[in-house]
């Protein structure tokens, strides 16, 4: 099921989707004393993903968390940087929310933030009509004390069908717009 509705990621609009709240951790440290970043090592006993939808989804959240960081000064990629930068994408449409934690890593309430998102894009959502969004939680975890230091998220509604310069310019302004107040 989850990778049947992976593939409606396609048009991942605006993304994000949740407004934490108690029981729900949302540190917003900033970049101030750090000088590099990489993504967080995926479980390599996951089966690698196969639609080719999902590729290229995470290869352009990929590739803007790299631009993000590097446009800011700090290197990017080397397995030794000071942060480890962890992601997890949420859909939802009407009385179901999927998540992909392949690059969120472990023990950081991804059920939570799930529970939480579900509750509050599907259950209180309030819209008569039938919808699709998508979002985003971004960690930034301190790669020496494996401190959270911080996450954010963004979320919007899902264009089905969008190109792929539409998907790729709509992931970018998220990726930018959750990772902003970290870069103050």
């Amino acid at each position: 099921m989850l990778n049947k509705s992976f593939h409606v990621l396609i048009g991942i609009a605006a993304l994000g989707f949740i407004s934490c709240s108690t029981g729900v951790d949302m540190p917003k440290g900033s970049s101030k004393g750090y000088a590099s970043a990489r993504l967080i090592q995926r479980d390599p006993g996951l089966p690698a993903p196969s639609a080719a939808i999902e590729q290229q989804v995470n290869g352009m959240i990929q590739k803007s968390l790299s631009r993000q960081f590097t446009s800011k000064g700090m290197a990017y990629g080397k397995s030794d940087a000071d942060l480890v930068v962890a992601y997890l994408v949420v859909y939802q449409e009407p009385g179901m929310t999927a998540e992909y934690r392949d690059y969120f890593g472990y023990g950081r309430n991804s059920e939570e933030i799930s529970d939480l998102a579900h509750e509050r894009g599907v259950l209180d959502n309030k819209r008569p009509d039938y919808f699709r969004q998508a979002g985003i939680v971004i960690d930034v975890i301190d790669r020496n004390t494996n401190k959270l230091v911080y996450r954010n998220f963004n979320k919007g509604d899902f264009i089905k069908g969008a190109s792929t310069a539409t998907r790729a310019s709509r992931i970018d302004t998220a990726v930018a717009g959750t990772l902003a107040d970290f870069f103050r």
